[in-house]
């Protein structure tokens, strides 16, 4: 039986990179034009689009008039669409944006014809292990792509992938990349090409992918197939599709895989590119915070109080967030053009975003029954109550204020005032009205919120004035943990175990030579520690929180040539912010750096009691425990792997070690990258940023030969040295045992803030919306609107979101990849139909009339999502 070598026409349109999105459009404009004619006129008789909508979207903006024309080759099955929007990064991006992502790519699909029910992911650097399930949550059986396949796992180019809940797709990697078909075209190779193709292509089905980045469209494809099908015996090449492959394997026996693909034994997996654009991969970190845990279900809350839910407002946020996922623009591995194109999509997306949750905590706020002045409402975005000190300002006469709630008076904590006029500006600021001055405080209080509703606090104005100066002093502590910083050293005392952790904190200043895609050690390094013991350190203690302040400044090397010298000409100013709340089982750190220095990584070192096999972190629907060393790391050259397998790993918001007696969990806002460390693998090294000039370079220490990218010629981005002031937060927690649900709780409670809203008048730019006045509702809200307590104590509680049949979609999954968990009930605030749906919105099950909900077993690693229908 002759061989069937699957010819499939397409392009890998990078919509950016090194070249920005406004240069790419215009070149696919009349692109496009080729591949409807090539169709169409039967040139070709099929042609995948790239597997993404954002392309399509932006063709259709300047050529409306082709519209039909592309719905009419997707019905016949001539040209691919979809699924994605974007061709989305699937190692440092979030399980509920890569389902956005899907969820908005196969919508938009649907409009134009249908999407192609594959998940193809061609150039993405590593597949993630929870791709599986959100494939079969979202009905796609199938998927292609590239690169992370050890060959030490599986040769065969084609196999079952499985994930920890038993979602199974049919994969067919690539191994060869989505261009090798191109030789089909330029070369006269038969043999040679095909035999390099078909090597661990065993049911005797073989891909051969025709196209390239941003490839023009190969008219003569006809032609070169029935040339090499005249000079090949045994062998038959043909027009195909992806699908038609996946189809001709189907019934195969196939080896059987799982856990995800991040090796360089065949590809370049660029396994740091997660430290890459720090300020980029912060902004993004961000946004799906505000978006996920916030806005979302807060459009739902006012939804429900006749505030109309906006769909289209939030989709064109998630659009904007979702163009910076793909694989090179979530990477960041751009020219400096480009990457300040990303910058403005998220300042446009913030903005948008914040706005949206101002509107709306005001909105609510103004239209509650019996307002009153000095009102202080917070919200609570989460479905399940919370109770923390948060931190907020108010605007007030007074020097100092109390706070209230139904007759009882709350403990507060001023910490930091300032004196604000409200009159007109004038140049002599002598002219002021001293009637008009009011006070800013910045203040800290302990509030408690049930799920998803608000909560009212009465302000009362004060006359006495409040000290709220920093002391002298370094050492802070609450009822968990003790904190001093002395001589340069951080301590740590735990209450809980009585252990004292000395010298346990510091950053580490290394060279990078590499480039926008690796970092690289610099040929001649100077790594150093940095600590605190130059630094002026105070604190300020009080009821609710006490705070140790660091300043001072790091000297590091300037550049390469000064490393290479042995100087620390370079002086990084830095602050420190190390906080205690009251009865807090965490230490939030906020560091801020000016970056003054150039080709450098910088990373956080926390030193542990264990010493790890195994590093533990998130993935989009799980966990993943990870070895602290590879087993090639000292014969990848031997092998010929692509790069250096170092144990440099991704991370999403957490990163944990643990033995069986404790647990020490760092919780990141936006750092996405980290590696075990130290001679018994005992310390944390979390990478805050890293230092290049190049988009790429060639002969690094971690990555000989060509360089990534461009290979044929330099590419400057000096603005990806990140000269400019820099901010991190970072939490520590330390438990005694591992708990990955806990971990995740902790994350939401840290991470996820509190929108509040003060009624006030004597400051109106609190925000950029207060100046301009707004309407109440003409129903008055008496009471919170939703009022949820949904918090099963070994799930993870993943989205709260509006479902396509207007319903409300609410997601958990097991965060376990070896526990199972048995039965968990949630409790609604009253009874309402509920049915169980999959990813895309498909009913799993019939509508249940029902104020418990059974959430059932869950399998180790699954996701479960039901839909409620309030009455």
């Amino acid at each position: 039986m002759a061989k069937k070598v699957h010819v499939i026409a397409h392009t890998h349109w990078d919509f950016e990179w090194y070249f920005t999105v406004n240069e790419s459009s215009v070149q696919f404009v009349y692109h496009m034009d080729e591949v409807l004619r090539a169709l169409e006129e039967g040139v070709l008789q099929y042609y995948l689009l790239d597997g993404q909508m954002s392309i399509v979207d932006d063709y259709l903006r300047f050529c409306p008039e082709n519209r039909e024309r592309i719905h009419a080759l997707v019905r016949a099955r001539k040209l691919f669409i979809g699924p994605w929007y974007t061709q989305t990064d699937e190692l440092v991006i979030s399980g509920e944006s890569i389902v956005r992502n899907l969820q908005i790519g196969m919508a938009r699909a649907k409009q134009l014809g249908g999407a192609m029910k594959i998940g193809y992911l061609p150039d993405s650097f590593g597949q993630g292990k929870d791709m599986p399930k959100i494939y079969r949550g979202m009905g796609i059986s199938d998927t292609v792509f590239w690169r992370g396949v050890p060959n030490e796992k599986v040769q065969s180019r084609d196999f079952i992938w499985m994930s920890e809940d038993g979602s199974e797709v049919v994969a067919a990697n690539i191994k060869n990349g989505y261009f090798v078909g191109v030789d089909l075209i330029e070369k006269e190779n038969p043999e040679e090409l095909i035999t390099r193709v078909s090597e661990g292509a065993e049911t005797g089905q073989v891909l051969l992918p025709v196209g390239g980045d941003q490839r023009f469209v190969d008219f003569n494809l006809k032609e070169r197939i029935a040339a090499y099908n005249a000079k090949l015996s045994g062998v038959e090449l043909l027009e195909s599709t992806y699908e038609d492959y996946l189809k001709a394997i189907q019934g195969e026996v196939l080896p059987r895989v799982s856990g995800e693909f991040i090796s360089s034994s065949v590809s370049k997996i660029h396994r740091s590119i997660y430290s890459s654009r720090y300020d980029q991969k912060y902004m993004n970190d961000k946004l799906e915070r505000r978006l996920i845990y916030q806005l979302e279900p807060l459009m739902l809350m006012a939804d429900s109080l006749g505030i109309p839910y906006k769909k289209e407002l939030l989709e064109e946020i998630w659009k904007l967030v979702l163009r910076n996922h793909a694989h090179d623009s979530a990477g960041g591995c751009n020219s400096d053009a480009t990457n300040q194109i990303i910058n403005e999509r998220f300042k446009e997306a913030d903005e948008l975003s914040y706005s949206a949750v101002d509107y709306l905590t005001r909105k609510i706020a103004e239209s509650r029954k019996n307002t009153k002045p000095n009102d202080l409402v917070f919200y609570n975005t989460l479905p399940y109550s919370v109770r923390k000190t948060v931190r907020f300002e108010v605007s007030v006469t007074s020097p100092s204020i109390r706070l209230w709630q139904e007759g009882r008076e709350q403990a507060c904590q001023i910490l930091n005032s300032e004196k604000r006029y409200r009159g007109e500006i004038k140049r002599d600021e002598s002219l002021y009205d001293p009637e008009k001055y009011y006070y800013l405080h910045t203040v800290s209080a302990e509030v408690e919120i049930p799920g998803l509703s608000f909560t009212t606090y009465e302000i009362e104005e004060v006359a006495e004035e409040v000290e709220t100066g920093q002391t002298a002093g370094n050492s802070i502590e609450n009822e968990r943990y003790r904190f001093t910083l002395q001589s340069g050293q951080a301590t740590l005392v735990d209450k809980a175990s009585g252990n004292e952790y000395v010298d346990f904190l510091w950053l580490e200043d290394g060279g990078d030579e590499g480039d926008t895609y690796d970092y690289s050690p610099a040929y001649h390094d100077d790594i150093c520690r940095l600590d605190f013991a130059d630094a002026k350190v105070s604190i300020q203690t009080g009821e609710l929180e006490s705070r140790l302040l660091v300043s001072g400044n790091f000297a590091v090397a300037r550049d390469l040539a000064d490393r290479k010298a042995g100087k620390r000409s370079a002086h990084i100013p830095y602050q420190m912010e190390v906080r205690l709340a009251r009865e807090t089982e965490r230490i939030e750190f906020n560091l801020k750096m000016d970056n003054q220095a150039q080709d450098h990584r910088m990373r956080l070192i926390v030193q542990t009691d264990i010493q790890a096999k195994h590093s533990y972190t998130d993935t989009p629907f799980g966990t993943i425990s990870r070895p602290v060393i590879d087993p090639h790391l000292h014969d990848w050259k031997e092998l010929n792997w692509r790069e250096e397998p170092t144990a440099i790993f991704p991370m999403l918001h957490y990163l944990n070690v643990h033995n069986n007696k404790s647990s020490w969990t760092i919780l990141v806002k936006g750092m996405k990258e980290y590696q075990i460390v130290g001679e018994t693998f005992n310390q944390m090294a979390v990478t805050l940023f890293r230092s290049v000039g190049y988009l790429g370079r060639p002969d690094l220490i971690r990555r000989p030969g060509d360089a990534s990218g461009n290979q044929y010629r330099y590419v400057e981005t000096p603005d990806s040295q990140l000269e400019k002031e820099l901010h991190f937060k970072f939490a520590l927690v330390l438990d005694p045992a591992y708990d990955p649900a806990k971990f995740m709780r902790d994350y939401q409670h840290y991470a996820v803030s509190q929108p509040y809203y003060q009624i006030q008048n004597l400051n109106a730019f609190t925000t950029a919306l207060k100046y301009f006045v707004s309407n109440p509702l003409p129903e008055k809200i008496t009471e919170p609107p939703l009022n949820w307590q949904l918090k099963p104590e070994k799930l993870v509680f993943s989205s709260f979101s509006r479902a396509n049949d207007g319903g409300i979609a609410i997601r958990f999954y097991n965060p376990s990849t070896t526990e199972e968990v048995p039965e968990e009930k949630i409790q609604l605030p009253r009874k309402m139909d509920v049915a169980f749906t999959s990813l895309n919105g498909e009913a799993l099950t019939e509508k249940v009339f029902t104020e418990e909900v059974s959430l059932g077993h869950f399998k180790p690693g699954e996701i479960k999502t039901i839909v409620v229908y309030p009455n």
